[in-house]
């Protein structure tokens, strides 16, 4: 997945293959305007009334001419820190940190998880993490290349390199990181060390945006593969109780399986007559329907339990955070480990919900 596709990437930062990239962006057109002189103001004779000046539309004279005009104008709209990954927040009334990501999985580690993103991101660059001290990691240099000629001819060139710093901050209940990026060391390809201000923090936040992406993405990887792992695994299988009788042993906890039977049922021509909650018991009615040619072609049909029509009892019985599904006839007899065996597949694939 190309994330530079998706989100707002590290654009001060990118190494590109295209040639003369600006890391600013200047206004194009025409720029005489820079040029005009200001004409000098109407002279009005001694001997006449001087006109009405409404001072609604005046503009301000220009207080110093320090600062950039015309094609040395920076127009580009303001940085900001973007919120990109899932429990990632920008707090204003809390500064010690740039962004902040709460914990979204109880299951992991939050503090690795950011930790790990800065150290994935860095290695897709091709950048080596030089320092990782307590809270602080720093990078090596970024570099943006630039070039030009063509084909044979192409000569590619360094414009500008970058090194960071990553601080985390950590709340004392641990539910949540938060992330600084400064830049500490740059280069042009003059040779210059200084950078200006406002691109700076516009690098640094460039920089934390990456990072959001980064952390997003292998969200959206974990989440993906969970949601894999669950489809896959083999949740019905054949047990049986302490008496060695046969039943259909689940994967899931009695509670939660039992919250969700009466999807089956409702599927697979089950009507519920009564239940005991208590002892996880539900008494069904069930009434074969077979496919009608139609539902095969238009591909409608479900599966058929194979079964007589009559009256059945579920009962469901915890093991090991697992529970056994026993299963008896209007006769008060548990369905035989042949009969159970086959409607294996049917049942498998029924009784997993995926």
């Amino acid at each position: 997945m190309n994330r530079r596709t998706l989100y707002l990437s590290l654009l001060a930062l990118t190494v590109s293959a295209c040639s003369t990239v600006e890391t600013r962006k200047q206004a194009k057109g025409e720029f005489d305007y820079v040029n005009q002189e200001v004409p000098d103001a109407l002279v009005v004779p001694a001997h006449l009334n001087n006109p009405e000046r409404p001072s609604e539309y005046e503009v301000p004279p220009l207080q110093g001419t320090a600062g950039p005009v015309g094609e040395e104008l920076d127009i580009r709209a303001p940085a900001l820190v973007l919120a990109l990954a899932s429990g990632s927040r920008i707090d204003e009334f809390d500064q010690t940190a740039q962004i902040w990501f709460d914990k979204i999985d109880d299951d992991s580690d939050l503090y690795a998880v950011v930790v790990g993103a800065i150290e994935n991101y860095l290695q897709e660059e091709g950048v080596e993490l030089t320092s990782k001290q307590g809270t602080e990691l720093k990078s090596d240099w970024f570099h943006q290349q630039t070039t030009s000629g063509f084909w044979l001819w192409e000569d590619v060139s360094t414009s500008e390199s970058w090194r960071f710093k990553y601080s985390l901050v950590t709340k004392p209940h641990g539910r949540s990181i938060g992330l600084n990026v400064d830049l500490i060391d740059y280069k042009s390809a003059d040779g210059s060390s200084q950078i200006d201000p406002i691109e700076q923090q516009r690098v640094e936040m460039a920089m934390i945006n990456a990072v959001s992406a980064q952390l997003d993405y292998e969200y959206r990887l974990n989440l993906r593969d969970q949601r894999l792992a669950k489809a896959n695994r083999k949740v019905v299988a054949m047990g049986s109780d302490e008496q060695g009788q046969s039943a259909y042993l689940v994967d899931y906890p009695r509670q939660e399986f039992w919250d969700m039977l009466p999807q089956f049922f409702e599927k697979y021509n089950f009507s519920v007559t009564d239940l005991n909650e208590s002892k996880y018991v539900y008494m069904v009615n069930y009434e074969r329907n077979d496919p009608s040619l139609w539902e095969g072609i238009w591909g409608d049909a479900v599966d058929v339990i194979d079964l007589d029509d009559g009256s059945y009892e579920f009962h469901l019985v915890a093991k090991d955070k697992k529970t056994l599904l026993k299963i008896y006839n209007d006769q008060k007899q548990l369905l035989s480990e042949t009969e159970l065996e086959s409607n294996f597949d049917i049942m498998s694939s029924a009784l997993s919900f995926n």
